[in-house]
C-alpha cells in the first residue's frame, strides 16, 4: 500500500458533524483537493490522539510539498507523523474484534479512530478513498445488524452511517487496508499525560 491514488477527494462545503452516541469525538477535517483524503484522514486521527487540533490538512499538505513528499503515499504520511512522535500503524484489517487487525478491537478496546481505505468502484485502485471510522453501534431498526459510522473528508455530508455489510463491500474494494495513528507511551520521567 505504497500509493493511494484517489479520485473524488475534492473539497465540498464544510458542514457541522453531530457524532452518534458511543462514537469517538473526532474533529472533522475537510479535504481541500482531489488527492488529499489520506492527509485529511491522518490529520483527524492524529488530532484525536493528541487531544487537540494541532494539525490541519492545508498545513500538512504545505509541509509535504516543501519536503518533496507525496500526499498520496502512505510511507510519506508515516514519515511526516513520525517526526511528530506519532506512529502510523498500517494493517490489512477485518470487521471483528480480534487483535491485532480487528476494526472493532481498535475502536472499542483501544479507543482509536481507524483510517480505512474504501472503494466504491471495486477493482479500480484509482478510486481508493480514505475515511475515518469513529464507531460501531447496534441498529435500532434491525436488531443484530451493526452500523459503521465514519467521517468522509471529501463528502458534502461528513458523517456516514452504513450497515456492516455495506461497509464490508466498500472496504473490501480497498483490500481492507486500515491505518491507526498512535502515540507511543512516554518513557522515563517528565511525561505530561492526563489522568
Amino acid at each position: 500500500m505504497a500509493l493511494l491514488s484517489m479520485a473524488g477527494c475534492a473539497a465540498p462545503p464544510r458542514k457541522v458533524v453531530t457524532h452518534p452516541p458511543g462514537t469517538l469525538p473526532v474533529i472533522y477535517e475537510q479535504s481541500t483537493a482531489h488527492s488529499t483524503c489520506l492527509v485529511a484522514s491522518a490529520v483527524m486521527a492524529a488530532n484525536y490522539v493528541l487531544d487537540r487540533r494541532v494539525l490541519t490538512e492545508a498545513g500538512v499538505r504545505q509541509e509535504l510539498v516543501a519536503r518533496g513528499l507525496d500526499e498520496t503515499r502512505v510511507a510519506d504520511i508515516r514519515a511526516f507523523l513520525a517526526e511528530r512522535d506519532l506512529h502510523l500503524v498500517v494493517l490489512q484489517g477485518r470487521l471483528d474484534g480480534e487483535p491485532p487487525v480487528g476494526l472493532e478491537y481498535w475502536l472499542r478496546n483501544r479507543g482509536y479512530p481507524v483510517i480505512c481505505v474504501i472503494n466504491r468502484q471495486s477493482g479500480d485502485p484509482a478510486f481508493n478513498h480514505a475515511v475515518v471510522v469513529i464507531g460501531i453501534s447496534s441498529n435500532p431498526d434491525r436488531p443484530g445488524v451493526d452500523i459503521i459510522h465514519y467521517l468522509d473528508p471529501s463528502s458534502a455530508e461528513p458523517l456516514h452511517s452504513v450497515e456492516r455489510a455495506v461497509f464490508e463491500i466498500l472496504w473490501s474494494g480497498g483490500d481492507h487496508a486500515m491505518m491507526v495513528v498512535i502515540q507511543p507511551p512516554e518513557s522515563g520521567s517528565g511525561g505530561t499525560g492526563s489522568g
